[in-house]
C-alpha cells in the first residue's frame, strides 16, 4: 500500500480544500446568516414577513402555510359552536367598580345585598362595609337602623332604646313599626315604652301607638285625634242605650197592657224588666278594673230567653184571626229589642275574649283582618265602647 497515493487529488473534486480562502468562507457565512435574520430583523417597523427578501423556497412554504391555516380555521369553526358572550351584570364588574358603587348605597341596602346571594355575602363583608365609613361613623348608623326591616331612624322617637347587654349590638335596636307589628308585648295599653332618647311614652289606648306627639289635654294616654274619635263613639253608644232602654220599656209596657190576662206574657215580661235595670246598674258601676263581661253575658242570655215565650203566645193570637195592630206593634218592639240584645251577646263574647282591637291599626295586616277587625270593633263599642279604659292587670269577680 502506497502511503503517498492517499494524499494526492482525484480528478472529481472541485478544488482541493487547501485552495479555499477564508475570506470566501466568511462571506458564505455572513449571507446564510443575513438571509436567515433579515425578515424578523427588529430594524424592520413591523413584524411582518411580507416585506422580507423574496425566494422561491420561501414563497411555496407561505402559500402553503396560508392554505392550511385558512382550512384548519374553516375546520375549527365548523366543528366549533362559538362561544356566547358572558351576560353583564354587577357581579361581571371589576370589583373597584363594585366598591365605589357600595360607597353610594346606604347600609340597609348594603345588607339586603348581603342577603341575596353568596358571592355578596362573601364579598360584601363587615371589615369592608366598616372601612367605608369608619368605625364610629358605623357604629352609630347600626344604632340607627331597625333590625327587622332594616330601615333607617334618625330619630330617636321612630326607633326603641338600645343598650349594650342586648343581643346583637349596635343592630339591637327595632323601629316603632316594627314593634307594635310583632306584638310581643313591648308596646301595651296602659304602659309606658321607652324609645331611643331615653324618655318613657304613653301607649295611646285607641290606636295602639307610642304618643310621642300631639297628646290630647287632660288624656295623656290618647292622642288628640284619637280621644275626639273615641268621645264621639262614646256619644253614640248613649244615644243607643237610650234607644235600647226604650224598647224594652216599650215592649213591656204593651205586654201588660193588651196582654194582660196572658201568663205566658206577664211573667217573662215582669223577669226580663227587672234584669234589664239590673244589666244597666252593671253597667254604670261595673268600673275599669273589674270584669263583669261574663255576668253580662248572661243576664243578656236570659233576657233573650224570657222574650222567646211572649213571642211564641202572642204569634198564635194572630193565626187564630185577623191580626190587630196592637199585636203587630208589640211584635215588632219584642223583635228589635231581642236584636239588640243578640248583638249585646255577640260583643260580651268578644269582651270576654279580650280581644284586641288595636289589630286594626296595625301595619302589614292580612286581608281578612282588614274586614273582620272592624266588625269586631263596631260589636266592641256597641256593648262598651269604655273598654279602651280598662285597667291592667283585670280582675273577674
Amino acid at each position: 500500500m502506497d502511503l503517498n497515493a492517499a494524499t494526492q487529488p482525484h480528478a472529481s473534486d472541485v478544488g482541493p480544500f487547501h485552495r479555499i480562502s477564508p475570506a470566501r468562507v466568511a462571506n458564505g457565512i455572513r449571507k446564510t446568516i443575513t438571509f436567515i435574520t433579515e425578515p424578523l430583523s427588529p430594524a424592520r417597523s413591523e413584524w411582518d414577513l411580507e416585506s422580507a427578501p423574496s425566494t422561491p423556497g420561501l414563497e411555496k412554504f407561505r402559500r402553503w402555510s396560508t392554505i392550511r391555516k385558512s382550512t384548519d380555521a374553516s375546520n375549527v369553526s365548523a366543528t366549533r359552536p362559538a362561544t356566547p358572550e358572558e351576560p353583564r351584570s354587577f357581579m361581571t364588574l371589576p370589583a373597584e367598580i363594585q366598591i365605589v358603587i357600595l360607597q353610594h348605597l346606604d347600609f340597609g341596602d348594603i345588607e339586603r345585598l348581603r342577603r341575596s346571594c353568596k358571592y355578596w355575602y362573601n364579598f360584601a363583608t363587615p371589615r369592608l362595609v366598616r372601612s367605608i365609613w369608619g368605625p364610629d361613623t358605623f357604629r352609630a348608623i347600626l344604632i340607627r337602623h331597625c333590625r327587622v326591616c332594616l330601615t333607617y331612624c334618625p330619630r330617636d322617637v321612630t326607633r326603641l332604646i338600645t343598650t349594650p347587654f342586648d343581643a346583637g349590638y349596635p343592630l339591637s335596636s327595632r323601629c316603632v313599626k316594627c314593634t307594635v307589628q310583632s306584638r310581643d308585648g313591648t308596646v301595651r295599653i296602659g304602659r309606658k315604652t321607652t324609645l331611643g332618647n331615653f324618655t318613657d311614652y304613653w301607649t295611646c289606648r285607641w290606636c295602639g301607638w307610642p304618643i310621642t306627639n300631639d297628646s290630647s289635654t287632660g288624656h295623656p294616654q290618647f292622642h288628640k285625634r284619637c280621644y275626639d274619635r273615641y268621645a264621639i263613639v262614646l256619644l253614640a253608644f248613649f244615644l243607643l242605650g237610650w234607644v235600647q232602654f226604650f224598647l224594652g220599656i216599650a215592649g213591656s209596657g204593651l205586654c201588660w197592657h193588651y196582654f194582660r190576662g196572658d201568663k205566658l206574657v206577664l211573667a217573662p215580661t215582669i223577669v226580663g224588666f227587672l234584669l234589664m235595670w239590673f244589666c244597666i246598674v252593671l253597667i254604670m258601676f261595673r268600673g275599669n278594673k273589674v270584669r263583669t263581661y261574663h255576668i253580662a253575658l248572661f243576664l243578656e242570655v236570659a233576657i233573650v230567653g224570657l222574650w222567646i215565650a211572649p213571642v211564641y203566645s202572642i204569634s198564635n193570637r194572630l193565626g187564630d184571626g185577623a191580626p190587630t195592630k196592637s199585636a203587630i206593634a208589640t211584635l215588632v218592639l219584642i223583635g228589635v229589642n231581642m236584636l239588640f240584645r243578640v248583638l249585646n251577646i255577640i260583643g260580651n263574647i268578644v269582651l270576654i275574649s279580650e280581644y284586641d282591637r288595636t289589630r286594626h291599626y296595625v301595619p302589614r295586616i292580612p286581608i281578612w283582618r282588614r274586614f273582620m277587625n272592624p266588625v269586631l270593633t263596631a260589636l266592641i263599642f256597641w256593648t262598651y265602647p269604655q273598654h279602651a279604659e280598662r285597667k291592667f292587670p283585670p280582675d273577674y269577680r
